[in-house]
């Protein structure tokens, strides 16, 4: 156009200033008849195409900090062992409510990340999602692995949602979870085939729905488990372990009514005769009700069976009585029976168990040993 001439005429004797201003104006006015003509402008690129399908987590109840999902994967089968590849910016891209400051949604896809995804702001019912577009439409999402935040900072009901933006599709839910716990969880549209157990079997099932059964364990003869059930809940199971009778001992807190904040144990010992000597040589691993998690320091329940009183164990919690133990799961079991136990705690009756009960598994749950001596340190005498 003669605008466009006459910009191009940009006058000899200009300033350099004024000769910038002009060529930046002229520039600009070419940019814009350009992409008015339909050409190629600046080299932008066509939008791109819209994903083949999406899913979607919703929060079907509120949260009360923020939702935070500190990794997730996303499965094809009930039993969440076909992975569904969701790597942002090469299969489809992730999404989400909007993130606090350093996470995202691609942060909770990357396994090895320790970041996840938070939202910004606590959530009512229904307002966050957390999702993939995958550009391809051959996705069937049957089953989630996640871990979520801890109390206030997880959803305790989740929708799983689809839709397909290419044919105009509007959200539509898939599965629905509730009460769902902190942590790690798995969220499964159906109950897959029960498990088989070994050293036991589940004859009589009882399904409630399509993500929820209940069955009854029997452990061959020799064997035994704490608690006979098998559970499939959020359409996920949860077996029991039938293991040797007698091949996994415990020493449980049962006095005073609260040890808190928590039940500490310097070192403890198992012996063949009621005076505490005759030492028992076991092969096993630690077990515990829980161990105090700080990051500077270790509580593992190993510590308390290393022979070692400078590391401890630490229960997680205060404990009431039952609520609390330490023990070994062996590896063989033991040649002589457990006559007497030693307990040695750091001093301080509040990190003190004052009475403990000594179990073994049974066939059908735990039993007390019997003719079993205990001996508790520091003694009561060694304090004052």
């Amino acid at each position: 156009s003669s605008w466009l001439g006459r910009m191009g005429q940009l006058s000899f004797w200009a300033g350099p200033t004024r000769r910038l201003t002009l060529l930046t104006a002229w520039l600009s006015a070419v940019r814009v008849a350009c992409q008015a003509e339909g050409g190629p402008g600046d080299g932008d690129s066509p939008a791109a195409a819209p994903p083949a399908i999406e899913w979607r987590l919703v929060n079907a109840e509120a949260v009360e900090v923020a939702w935070r999902i500190r990794s997730i994967q996303f499965f094809g089968d009930d039993a969440c062992t076909v992975p569904l590849h969701a790597e942002p910016n090469h299969t489809g891209t992730a999404f989400a409510t909007k993130a606090s400051e350093m996470t995202g949604p691609e942060y909770a896809l990357a396994l090895r990340s320790p970041r996840g995804w938070e939202t910004e702001e606590a959530c009512a019912a229904g307002q966050c999602h957390f999702g993939f577009a995958w550009s391809t439409d051959e996705v069937d999402v049957r089953c989630v692995l996640m871990v979520q935040g801890e109390l206030g900072f997880h959803a305790s009901a989740i929708t799983l949602q689809s839709r397909r933006p290419r044919s105009g599709s509007e959200w539509v839910e898939m599965a629905a979870w509730r009460p769902v716990e902190p942590g790690k969880v798995k969220l499964a549209m159906a109950c897959p085939a029960a498990p088989s157990i070994m050293n036991g079997r589940a004859p009589d099932c009882n399904l409630d729905g399509e993500r929820s059964a209940n069955c009854t364990v029997q452990c061959d003869e020799g064997y035994g488990t704490v608690e006979p059930l098998m559970y499939c809940i959020h359409g996920a199971w949860y077996t029991p372990e039938c293991l040797a009778v007698g091949s996994v001992i415990r020493v449980v807190a049962q006095e005073p009514e609260i040890i808190k904040p928590y039940w500490v144990v310097l070192d403890a010992a198992l012996y063949a005769s009621p005076d505490c000597t005759d030492l028992l040589r076991v092969d096993g691993m630690a077990v515990s009700s829980g161990e105090y998690v700080i990051k500077y320091a270790n509580y593992d329940p190993s510590n308390a069976w290393d022979s070692d009183p400078s590391t401890s164990w630490a229960s997680s919690s205060p404990c009431t009585p039952g609520s609390c133990y330490f023990g070994l799961r062996l590896r063989q079991l033991l040649s002589m029976p457990v006559r007497c136990v030693r307990v040695e705690h750091p001093q301080g009756q509040k990190y003190q168990a004052t009475k403990v009960s000594v179990e073994a598994l049974g066939k059908t749950g735990w039993e007390q040993l019997p003719d079993v001596a205990v001996h508790l340190l520091p003694e009561a005498n060694q304090e004052l």
